[in-house]
């Protein structure tokens, strides 16, 4: 199991093209995959799926934290961390 944090600094939060290019990128992996804002961790997004993630609300600034659990879990945190790293750009 991999978990990391980030900290989401698109001006526009998690709208609909990060959603969507987080979502492609995450479905490529059969690992188990979840997404909790802040530190709650009674809400569980599902970042396979772009419905769940829009429902995240996640702002500029705010503290995203993804799990990763099975196989690929490598593999699918490094595609992650690109996405943040590239500010969503790619």
């Amino acid at each position: 199991m991999i978990e990391k944090r980030f900290i989401l600094e698109a001006e526009e939060g998690l709208h609909a093209r990060p959603a969507s290019m987080l979502a492609k990128a995450t479905m490529k992996y059969k690992c188990d995959i979840k997404l909790y804002k802040g530190s709650d961790k009674t809400n569980v997004f599902q970042p396979k799926s772009i419905l769940s993630l829009m429902s995240v609300g996640a702002g500029k600034g705010e503290h995203l934290t993804f799990v990763a659990d099975g196989e690929d879990e490598g593999e699918a945190m490094a595609s992650i961390t690109g996405l943040f790293a590239s500010n969503f750009k790619g």
